[in-house]
């Protein structure tokens, strides 16, 4: 689901719409639409925007997709972007492309600005290169228009100090994404909680060929590298003590010795939280960028076929 802020940010644009006029530049975008819009029902099957806090959108999309199979279609290889959780903002940048909203007092499509395109593209745009995914020219930042009161302005809020690697989501991709771009990762058991950091009691490594698998004691792991020592950790402050099965915690060396985490989550019965962790076993980080591709360029329909098995792939 979006923010519960975004339905009011998007039902907004109705009351600005007697004497709203497009822009030339944005009246370029506009001009070659194949067919005349309409509003349609998400189907459930797009699984990138069903569910999201409004039910029917414009089609054709911003995107040029004429039919909403082919808006499926193409939608699909996106989903595993969006449960990486590189930006708050994802899912209402794409869905604004893909699904945009269709609202029958306004006969003008209703852009993203272009600020939040590259919002977004600034927090999932290395995720994706990791991955081999450069980002696509189709969702070129230059394309949408600067801020006015006719695009869709981000919503997330940043000024929330709560550390990064305290605040990750324990979706499978996520998880599988961050076991490959950390060093170290551990089950473990915490003694105590610093501003700056959290104190290991006891942890197993759970990095394959790792000579450090059978016991870490009295680790450091520090929640922020540079200036920023002081966020707040409240996934370890709110469950350390009621949280009997300890936590899962990734991080990678800095120059100076010191543990610096990426990710913490609570260790879970979750279905994706203990599937992510029987992959570590048998993953293969080198070759995962080069699966995603493949498959994606092959068969990207068959995300939408298959959910069970897209989870395999990630961005």
């Amino acid at each position: 689901m979006l923010s519960s802020t975004l339905l009011p940010v998007l039902l907004a644009f109705v009351s600005v719409v007697n004497g709203a006029y497009l822009s030339e530049s944005w009246a370029m975008l506009t001009s070659d639409r194949p067919s005349t819009p309409k509003c349609v029902d998400i189907p459930r099957n797009l699984s990138l925007c069903f569910g999201i806090q409004y039910s029917t959108m414009r089609l054709p999309n911003l995107l040029e997709h004429e039919t909403l199979g082919e808006v499926t279609q193409q939608a699909a290889p996106w989903i595993p972007l969006l449960r990486l959780n590189c930006h708050p903002d994802t899912q209402l940048f794409l869905c604004s492309l893909f699904a945009p909203v269709c609202l029958t007092t306004m006969d003008k499509e209703i852009y993203p600005c272009r600020s939040l395109c590259q919002a977004v593209q600034n927090g999932c745009e290395g995720r994706m290169q990791q991955y081999g995914f450069p980002w696509p020219e189709m969702l070129n930042c230059n394309k949408y228009p600067v801020e006015n009161d006719m695009c869709i302005q981000p919503v997330a809020n940043y000024r929330n100090q709560t550390c990064q690697s305290c605040s990750q989501v324990s979706t499978y991709e996520n998880i599988l994404d961050h076991f490959c771009r950390s060093q170290i990762v551990l089950k473990a058991k915490v003694r105590s909680v610093k501003d700056s950091h959290l104190d290991v009691r006891r942890a197993r490594s759970l990095k394959r060929g790792d000579r450090r698998r059978s016991v870490m004691r009295n680790t450091s792991i520090f929640f922020s590298d540079g200036s920023n020592r002081s966020c707040p950790c409240e996934t370890v402050n709110g469950e350390r003590e009621d949280n009997q099965k300890g936590f899962l915690v990734m991080a990678n060396q800095n120059p100076s010795g010191e543990y610096v985490a990426n990710l913490i989550l609570p260790w879970k019965k979750e279905k994706q939280f203990k599937r992510a962790v029987r992959m570590f076993r048998k993953l293969n980080c080198q070759s995962l960028g080069r699966e995603i591709r493949e498959r994606a360029v092959r068969d990207p329909a068959s995300f939408e076929k298959r959910p069970s098995r897209h989870d395999r792939y990630l961005f």
